[in-house]
């Protein structure tokens, strides 16, 4: 199995080994809402579906992006992207490697979620007891933020190899010339 498949398993493995290891430690009210300086804005009263909420919303995407990443192969229609047209033109026999190129996207996609809700989570867990956050926060949002131009550029991937399929296979119709 590569890297990419185990690696948001590997993540979300880490962030409920995390949550779980620190329960214990955590105070009786929890962070919810953390402003820009760092400071918090809302809590609530720890229990252990509070502490699990972010794992579990994790789990839930996780579930998500393989339940779409099976279904690929038998309904590509269900991937988005720009040359989704030219895609649903293509002949089944020239489909395994595009497909196998938006797995790909669907498993980075999933890694870089999962690792975010881990930092968060990680953070939760520091500012709960009573550490500062304002650089973590400032830097969780702009990972987020830059990880949709990362993830275009990797989805380009996906149009790229649309294009030359298609290529291929007009090659192919084309009448040899005399």
């Amino acid at each position: 199995m590569r890297l990419s498949r185990l690696l948001p398993w590997l993540l979300l493995g880490g962030l409920v080994v995390f949550s779980v290891a620190v329960y214990g430690s955590l105070p009786d009210q929890l962070p919810r809402n953390i402003d820009l300086s760092g400071e918090i804005g809302r809590t609530e009263t720890k229990t252990p579906l509070s502490w699990a909420a972010l794992p579990l919303v994790a789990l839930s995407l996780l579930v998500l992006f393989e339940a779409i990443r099976r279904r690929l192969p038998h309904r590509p229609e269900l991937f988005n992207f720009p040359g989704k047209d030219d895609f649903l033109k293509l002949p089944a026999e020239y489909r395994p490697p595009i497909i196998a190129k938006m797995q790909g996207f669907l498993d980075i996609t999933a890694s870089l979620t999962t690792a975010i809700m881990a930092a968060v989570q990680l953070m939760l867990w520091h500012v709960a007891r009573g550490g500062k956050s304002d650089f973590v926060t400032i830097g969780i949002l702009l990972v987020s933020v830059m990880t949709t131009p990362a993830l275009f550029l990797v989805l380009q991937g996906v149009t790229n190899e649309v294009d030359a399929a298609k290529k291929r296979w007009e090659g192919r119709r084309q009448p040899a010339a005399r």
